[in-house]
């Protein structure tokens, strides 16, 4: 049980003894809109009609009281002219079916509605004259966000869509498939039906419904003449639009995982107008299709459940539900995995005897460690195997784990339980980590490949446990933590390999060394804009001062084409005496210590990027320097972004390092990488410029400010941000600076490792704080009181009830004595100590203070209560 914290972002302002319970929101009706209800013969779920201001974007209708228990998302999209609440709403027995009808039909499921501008025409006020393909990309954007939200980007779908709607479901559909982006990619994967009524497939009377208010309305406003003319039969927009769709349901139907589709087509004509959309348009060739017996306007309002149109609509997807059901109860039959957040590498060069070496070794071992110096390419040698295995076993689960610092590993494993579905894996309570391996140790799980990138601190994988503080995430070592199942493999990369041999169960490891001359050379032609042009004893010269390291070739490259150099030009720049970078390399990086001119060849490359980039693009470099002084992997975009970016500015800084292969992005584009020598030499490139502390400031500002309460809902945030907040609260210095930032970062860092079940580094983090508030607020600040009811807040998850209680008495008797015995604050933090009471079996010390505070606030709200009655009669 989470004991209620006494932050002024956390606490309550009522002053009553309660947690924070979670609750969907829900939309006001006006009063008589509830009559449906009792007409649909079933409890209120919620008022669910959206109001004119809440009729654009995604909106929740119904979902079930146990959120969990929902099987699909059912997205009803309006048509022309129409809004998601007059579409589907019955005026004559205000029922608004979606809701009241098919909520209590399909209550497995969650009811949603897609709102947007379909007016063409409008007598009073300008038209949307959006695209229907921004509406599409309006309800892809508005449909992900929703499930990314409630976490549930897994849920099937089915899309109910009238007239117009059905169109720019389709391009929905579409877009989703082709976008590069894999979270917008999941809406199409996991549509599994949708149900078409009135939609023109092949055009309609519809654009000449639309003509004829745009005419009457031309001399009036202006109208939507793009969606007009995408209406008209023979529209060469509608025919590519139904390509693009006809092509997706092939693709789904060939990969065995096919979307249902119902056509319903309307019966009965509209005065004046006749029929909008002839049968023959309404329906796709090959698919059930229905009349429904009503206009083209009727055919999406029903009375009651017996109504004939909504037996038939309501009947096809509680069949589509079932068969989802049906599926979710059978035993799961899990699609391999495969998490390698990189894409192959087209260009890739064939490290020949590498690859030999690891299969051979493949087959007497289980663990094979792969190490060298950094930037000879261990990771693109693990990249290219894993796509090597895929092709070789392609029912093996394959996953990539970031293992440069616990944290990060922790990480993978999390989102190796959400992709399994692992139980418990929300659950602080459970060891996610322990959850995972014992999966991947099964037998029946196999065959499987993790490979385990930059395993370089020894400490973090096989140093004891201890009982300080500043070594209280080291609870266990991480060796522990590692799948052992015979049927499966695991590949290691390190710069250390006294780390990878111990990984490795002893077996040493397969040494990678730099190329050879005829593979550099392969990798710096194939790098190159003008590889014809070049002199054959400068390029070996050149490969040969780079001393045919992968990272330091790529980068020569790059920085060669961009500046339209000749390879002698680099050489003598190359070549130049500078004595600022000796002392690079004084980092103990596992191999990375020899001698001076092995090591410093590669971090001049470095340094002549560095300088290079704070000429030309002064952008970049200020996003490398922030993102030198933060962990070197995951690193989002929005730490990188300042308010006064523009999005082409942000794009071609970041374009520009990874021009020159500075940085990567991680796949999907959600975060960037440094490699861990770009890392470390960008740390020295600031020192000797004397801003390495400008950029740490910086730093913890950024953090600071991004970093969330820690609240469930920001759990993803949180969990991303972690390893670069772990990073900037070490800098002393600049944390003195800046206490209030530095403060404010521990109190939401401390309140996450809390709900997350990490108690004692939420109690160090608690403490630290409150030390920094008394000294720059003293006691008596509300922000001092907050931070040492949170340190008691801590105390309490943990049981040390004497620890809690002394700094509850002391917040209460300070709050009492500066706030009052009546204020929100104070009452809070009755409510908290009585609670300690209790826990400590002191019943009647805790029923003084709850009947206190009970009395206390009944007689706050009555006051209130008279105030407002006198105020407002």
């Amino acid at each position: 049980m989470l004991k209620f914290i006494g932050s002024k972002k956390r606490e309550s302002q009522t002053g009553v003894n309660s947690r924070p319970a979670r609750s969907r929101p829900t939309i006001e009706l006006p009063r008589d809109s509830r009559e449906e209800d009792a007409i649909a013969g079933t409890e209120p779920l919620a008022d669910p009609i959206p109001t004119p201001n809440q009729r654009l974007g995604v909106r929740v209708l119904y979902e079930p009281s146990e959120p969990t228990a929902a099987v699909v998302d059912i997205v009803f999209v309006h048509g022309l002219t129409g809004d998601p609440a007059s579409t589907w709403f019955q005026r004559e027995t205000r029922t608004y079916w979606p809701a009241t009808l098919l909520s209590r039909d399909i209550p497995n499921s969650r009811i949603l509605s897609f709102g947007y501008d379909a007016d063409v025409v409008n007598f009073w006020t300008p038209v949307s004259q959006n695209r229907l393909g921004n509406h599409a990309l309006n309800l892809l954007g508005g449909l992900t966000r929703l499930r990314e939200k409630s976490d549930t980007t897994e849920r099937k779908i089915i899309f109910v869509a009238h007239s117009l709607g059905g169109l720019v479901t389709q391009d929905c559909l579409c877009s989703s498939r082709t976008n590069p982006e894999q979270h917008l990619q999941r809406v199409s994967s996991c549509t599994v039906g949708v149900s078409f009524l009135g939609t023109p497939h092949h055009g309609a009377d519809l654009a000449a419904w639309a003509k004829f208010g745009t005419t009457i309305a031309g001399v009036i406003k202006h109208a939507n003449s793009d969606i007009v003319s995408v209406l008209r039969p023979g529209s060469e927009m509608l025919a590519r639009a139904q390509d693009g769709f006809h092509g997706l349901l092939r693709m789904r139907r060939n990969e065995g995982s096919e979307i249902a589709v119902t056509c319903f087509y309307e019966e009965l004509p509209l005065p004046v107008v006749g029929k909008v959309v002839e049968m023959d348009s309404a329906i796709i060739p090959g698919y059930s299709n229905y009349g429904i017996h009503a206009n083209h306007m009727d055919m999406t309002k029903f009375t009651d459940r017996d109504d004939d149109g909504y037996v038939s609509i309501s009947g096809e997807l509680r069949r589509w539900v079932k068969g989802l059901q049906t599926a979710l109860d059978l035993p799961a039959v899990l699609k391999p995995l495969f998490l390698v957040p990189f894409r192959r590498d087209a260009l890739f060069i064939d490290r020949i005897e590498t690859f030999k070496e690891i299969d051979e070794r493949a087959k007497t071992q289980t663990r094979i460690a792969l190490s060298g110096i950094g930037g000879v390419g261990k990771s693109q040698i693990a990249i290219e195997y894993c796509y090597r295995f895929r092709n070789v076993q392609s029912n093996a689960h394959i996953v990539w784990v970031h293992a440069s610092t616990r944290q990060r590993l922790e990480q993978a494993y999390r989102d190796i339980a959400r992709r399994l579905k692992l139980p418990g894996r929300n659950d602080p309570a459970v060891d996610t980590l322990r959850s995972v391996v014992e999966w991947f140790n099964e037998a029946e799980n196999g065959p499987w490949l993790m490979v385990l990138d930059n395993a370089d601190d020894l400490d973090m994988f096989f140093a004891k446990p201890t009982s300080t503080i500043a070594d209280v995430e080291r609870i266990r070592p991480l060796i522990d933590y590692l799948p052992q199942g015979l049927e499966g493999s695991v590949l290691i990369t390190t710069r250390d390999k006294r780390v990878g041999e111990r990984l490795a169960g002893r077996h040493a490891s397969v040494m990678v060394q730099p190329m050879s001359p005829q593979e550099a050379e392969r990798l710096l032609r194939s790098q190159s804009e003008r590889p014809n042009s070049w002199d054959d004893d400068e390029s070996r010269a050149l490969l040969h001062a780079l001393e045919y390291i992968p990272l330091a070739i790529t980068q020569a490259a790059a920085f060669i084409s961009q500046n339209s150099l000749t390879l002698a030009e680099y050489l003598d720049m190359f070549h130049t005496n500078d004595s600022e970078v000796q002392d690079l390399l004084d980092e103990d990086v596992g191999d990375l210590r020899r001698d001076s001119e092995s090591q410093n060849s590669v971090i001049r490359t470095w340094k002549l990027s560095f300088d290079l980039i704070s000429k030309q693009n002064l952008r970049a470099a200020e996003m490398l320097s922030l993102m030198a002084v933060l962990d070197r992997q995951g690193i989002p975009k929005s730490l990188l972004r300042n308010n006064t970016d523009r999005s082409i500015d942000v794009t071609k800084a970041l374009g520009t390092l990874q021009a020159f292969s500075l940085i990567s992005a991680e796949d999907g584009g959600a975060g960037y990488e440094l490699h861990r020598l770009v890392h470390l030499a960008t740390r020295k490139w600031l020192e000797m410029q004397g801003t390495k502390e400008k950029w740490q400031e910086q730093a913890l500002l950024v953090v600071a400010d991004s970093f969330p309460t820690g609240h469930f809902e920001t759990w993803t945030t949180c969990e991303s941000l972690l390893p670069h907040a772990q990073t900037v609260i070490r800098y002393r210095d600049i944390n003195e600076n800046c206490p209030e930032q530095f403060s404010h970062l521990l109190g939401n860092m401390a309140y996450f490792d809390m709900l997350q079940g990490r108690y004692e580094i939420a109690c160090a983090r608690n403490l630290a704080a409150f030390k920094v508030y008394e000294k720059i607020f003293g006691l008596e600040h509300s922000e001092t009181l907050s931070s040492m009811a949170n340190l008691a807040s801590t105390y309490w998850n943990q049981g040390r009830w004497e620890e809690a209680e002394k700094l509850e008495v002391q917040v209460m008797e300070t709050r009492l004595r500066v706030l009052k015995a009546e204020h929100p604050d104070t009452l809070t933090s009755m409510a908290n100590l009585a609670s300690t009471y209790r826990n400590q079996g002191r019943w009647e010390e805790a029923e003084k203070l709850e009947v206190q505070v009970m009395e206390t606030s009944l007689r706050v709200l009555e006051s209130r209560a008279s105030r407002y009655a006198d105020q407002y009669g």
